[in-house]
């Protein structure tokens, strides 16, 4: 299954399963809030989906302030236990949906990928391989030549001296923890990849070079946070489908050069 069809799916249920409670609680009395508390719920249920666990993270805490604003009269004229209670709960129960569903669902993208073809996951950064990669941009390229739509990539390449010294146990947990940024700090929307020599690669659909160099400069500060590397440590280039068509034509040329048996998984990022 491809993931727009899961996120349709997911977003399509979701809504059923909570619009049928809101039918159900319209009582000759209902609790508006929490009819609307429970439209907050699909709305976070949508950021998550589709953004991830950074759009699931901000859903829920909208979500959050927007439902405790409702209940502040309340909570203001009496401090009823179970008011507060009930503010918890539903808190909580943003956060686990915003949250922990996004991370799910950025998971299951990669995971469906694997189901679909086994050959398409990198062993160890659990992100698409180079094979998958080639494919992935040689489809962007086709329908930015042929209907004009715009996307960007972003190269992130890590410096040896980051991983200079540690075993290859200790490198590969390093490759997965930068996978894991990468993939959780972008929109459900774009691509992460491994390529075979160590860098990564961001595909960025229906994004212009301006906004690709945003995206990519704070997944590039956030790494060295992560890693605890100095600036220079982590380095990026950006290509845009606008400007750089023969740029991006000669990466996807080179990719299809590379040695099919060559696996630099294991090694230090470059």
């Amino acid at each position: 299954m491809k993931y727009a069809r899961f996120e349709w799916l997911a977003i399509g249920v979701g809504a059923a399963a909570i619009l049928g409670t809101v039918t159900f609680s319209l009582q000759p009395r209902p609790d508006w809030i929490e009819l609307i508390a429970q439209l907050l719920l699909l709305a976070v249920l949508i950021g998550a989906v589709h953004w991830g666990r950074k759009g699931g993270l901000l859903s829920a805490l909208a979500a959050t302030i927007i439902y405790l604003a409702l209940r502040i009269p309340t909570v203001a004229t009496t401090m009823d236990a179970e008011v507060i209670e009930l503010i918890l709960i539903r808190a909580v129960t943003f956060g686990v949906i915003g949250v922990i569903g996004g991370e799910i669902c950025g998971r299951i993208k990669y995971f469906f990928a694997r189901l679909e073809d086994t050959c398409s996951i990198d062993e160890h950064s659990r992100v698409y391989n180079q094979r998958f990669v080639r494919q992935l941009l040689e489809s962007n390229l086709g329908a930015a030549r042929r209907y004009g739509s715009e996307f960007s990539i972003a190269l992130i390449a890590v410096s040896p001296s980051i991983t200079a010294g540690l075993r290859p146990g200790r490198v590969r947990r390093l490759v997965r923890a930068i996978a894991d940024h990468i993939r959780t700090d972008v929109r459900m929307i774009d691509d992460v990849g491994r390529l075979e020599d160590g860098r990564f690669i961001l595909i960025m659909p229906h994004t212009p070079k301006a906004g690709g160099h945003i995206a990519t400069d704070r997944v590039r500060k956030g790494l060295c946070d992560v890693l605890g590397a100095k600036d220079e440590s982590v380095t990026a280039s950006v290509l845009g489908s606008a400007d750089d068509l023969d740029a991006l034509q000669s990466l996807l040329d080179s990719m299809r050069d590379a040695p099919a048996e060559h696996d630099s998984r294991a090694s230090a990022p470059a």
